[in-house]
Formats: C-alpha cells, sequence, structure tokens
C-alpha cells in the first residue's frame, strides 16, 4: 500500500536519506525476500538498493544484516 502511495525522490520522502529509507530498507531483508519485495513495491527497489549502497551503513549492514550468499 505505501508504494502506490508515494513519490519518491531520490529516497522516500525526497532527496535526503530519513530514517523511513532505512525502516524499509531492513523491513525489505525479512522474509519472503527482497524479490517479491521489489515485485510487491517497485517505487522503492532503487531506494532500498541505493540504502544498501550508501557507504555510511556499511558498517551497520556488515554487523546488524549481513547478506549470505544468494539472499535476494
Amino acid at each position: 500500500m505505501m508504494d502506490q502511495q508515494i513519490t519518491p525522490g531520490r529516497y522516500i520522502l525526497g532527496d535526503e536519506l530519513s530514517v523511513l529509507d532505512l525502516y524499509v530498507t531492513v523491513i525489505s531483508r525479512f522474509a519472503p525476500g527482497r524479490t517479491r519485495f521489489y515485485k510487491s513495491a517497485p517505487k522503492m527497489t532503487d531506494i532500498v538498493r541505493r540504502v544498501d549502497a550508501d557507504p555510511r551503513l556499511t558498517e551497520f549492514w556488515a554487523k546488524r544484516f549481513p547478506f549470505d550468499d544468494g539472499w535476494e
């Protein structure tokens, strides 16, 4: 429902990273997985990928939500 109600910029609420972007990115990592997330929330696909790749968050992702092979 959220994906249908937004018109995102670089991030969900515009051009600045917010806690909402972090929240959605974390939630997108849980079951049933990213592939389903991408299909259900296509407007947020680029955003979660951008948040995943943000160098400011590299250590956080590695420590709290590490990727396993084939996770996506």
